[in-house]
């Protein structure tokens, strides 16, 4: 049989590609923060928004580029959080111990790396993938409180946008339309995103919210359902096992409404259990 004609112009012309060697892209002496995910996310924010283009002269595309650094920085927060909730926590653990991993990861990551695996295939841009990872990797039982719902179904417009700077510079596709509502988008479809700096700052503090009201949803979500046993009722007893927790959720970094001193809270806290448990006996 005759081979098929098919023609070999030449409509571009290809240089020679460079070589690029990966492994030495990445910084091989970085050490892993001790500061808390919340404090990490904060900190790159801060880092991320110096790069905002100038109100004046404000530049969409740049403004663009500036917002997929935020919707990364809210992914390495939730994956870090969650691998830090794990590493401690027996209930997360317990619940995480059916998800699957690759064996690459299983061979090579470092033990307290590990529950970094598991999410290895979760991308937290939609309302089920961030409720749902939470609630299989952490044992988290129940309905997701209304207040972090709407934390969660605002925060997921920006994904919206940002999949469509991703995936089509800039214009707006169809599913995403139908996701952010056909009726106000419906004539703006396949048109370009045009950020400008109120709309990014707005979307930062959106991003920003997201993460703080997770912070505190899962902060008493944990320590809430730690066995009666684990409490001896004073701070001096307790202060191993409460610092653990309260390492990973403690805010230093906010000029406003930081937390509290570890001291405080843990008073705080069982003030609260007290008055539960004595309404109990009611």
């Amino acid at each position: 049989m005759a081979t098929p004609f098919k023609t070999q112009l030449i409509t571009c012309v290809v240089p020679t590609p460079p070589s690029l060697s990966t492994h030495l892209l990445f910084d091989h002496n970085h050490l892993e923060p001790t500061t808390s995910p919340v404090d990490q996310f904060l900190e790159r924010l801060h880092s991320i928004n110096r790069l905002s283009p100038d109100p004046v002269n404000f530049d969409p595309l740049q403004g663009q580029l500036v917002l997929l650094g935020v919707i990364a920085a809210v992914e390495s927060y939730l994956r870090t959080l969650l691998r830090k909730i794990i590493s401690i926590d027996e209930l997360s653990q317990n619940a995480s111990y059916k998800r699957d991993i690759s064996f690459g990861a299983a061979v090579h990551l470092h033990k307290d790396m590990m529950p970094e695996a598991i999410l290895e295939r979760v991308s937290f841009i939609s309302k089920d993938s961030i409720t749902g990872t939470i609630k299989d990797c952490l044992g988290i039982k129940g309905h997701t409180p209304s207040y972090v719902e709407a934390s969660i179904d605002d925060y997921v417009k920006i994904c919206h946008l940002r999949h469509c700077a991703v995936h089509r510079f800039g214009r707006l596709g169809a599913s995403n339309a139908l996701a952010l509502g056909i009726q106000d988008h419906r004539e703006l479809l396949e048109k370009p995103l045009l950020l400008d700096y109120l709309s990014l700052q707005t979307a930062i503090s959106i991003s920003t919210n997201l993460v703080k009201t997770i912070n505190n949803f899962l902060f008493n979500e944990v320590i809430s359902r730690l066995p009666d046993h684990t409490w001896q009722g004073t701070y001096t007893r307790d202060k191993k096992i409460f610092l653990a927790y309260y390492r990973i959720f403690a805010d230093s970094v906010s000029s406003a409404g930081s937390t509290t001193d570890s001291k405080s809270l843990y008073s705080e806290f069982q003030l609260q259990r007290r008055n539960y448990l004595a309404g109990q006996q009611r």
